[in-house]
């Protein structure tokens, strides 16, 4: 999976609320990070040079054997809004360098490079989900903010053309959600199968399943209608071939 792909939940999520309960996430956060994580002191923050914004909190993950460093960025763009904001790994901050942070023994100091790029490590991106769902989500709760954060089901309306995101929630919608399908899905199905034909979408299997059996589908139903998706989409294209042939 591309490490962009990857990213779209920590992109997407917001808090909001009153400028007291939007600070009061921050400081429910500090109290209680996750298992690994901490707030970067101004020291840490030199390594990122211009990336760091006034209003803006970072957050660590000292590198161990098992895993690179990284830093992770929350934009206030308002005070009563926060938001996900850069992601930067590798990432060794200072205090690690020095042995003000923990750091496993035999990791050798590197120098953070500035121009470091989003983490293409998968491992990197758990680590992000885990600050995301174990920090944030319940810090923002406790503080009584309002808190927005895609499913990861959801990931797959990020990564298709809207007509087609809006085709596919029409047919799983429907109901019965049984094969074979009635008429009237049957209709909305074919729909659908013409707009991804058209638009060039693609889906990964498992999250198109994923997302069906999220709204109600049985999961061997839900790879069946992949398998399906593929067959129209087949023949759609044999069909267009021979048009074009013609």
């Amino acid at each position: 999976m591309d490490p962009l792909d990857q990213s779209w939940r920590w992109d997407h999520w917001v808090a909001t609320g009153t400028e007291e309960t939007v600070s009061a996430i921050l400081t429910n956060l500090d109290s209680k990070l996750p298992c690994g994580w901490r707030r970067l002191s101004e020291d840490d923050l030199i390594p990122l040079g211009p990336l760091f914004r006034p209003g803006s909190a970072w957050y660590g993950l000292d590198p161990d054997g098992a895993r690179s460093g990284m830093a992770l960025g929350i934009e206030k763009p308002t005070p009563y809004r926060i938001r996900g904001g850069w992601v930067r790994s590798p990432f060794r901050s200072r205090a690690a360098s020095t042995g003000h942070a923990p750091a496993s023994s035999g990791q050798e100091a590197q120098c953070q490079d500035e121009r470091s790029t989003r983490p293409d490590d998968p491992k990197a991106w758990i680590e992000v989900d885990r600050f995301l769902d174990e920090g944030i989500v319940p810090a923002a709760r406790a503080a009584g903010a309002e808190i927005e954060v895609p499913p990861p089901e959801e990931r797959i309306f990020f990564e298709i053309p809207f007509e087609v995101g809006r085709r596919l929630r029409d047919f799983a919608g429907a109901t019965p959600r049984s094969l074979p399908l009635e008429p009237r899905v049957a209709g909305l199905w074919r729909e659908f199968a013409v707009a991804v034909f058209r638009q060039k979408a693609r889906f990964e299997t498992e999250w198109f399943v994923r997302w069906l059996v999220s709204v109600g589908w049985l999961r061997e139903t839900a790879a069946q209608l992949y398998e399906q998706l593929v067959e129209d989409c087949l023949l759609l294209s044999t069909y267009a071939d021979e048009v074009s042939a013609a």
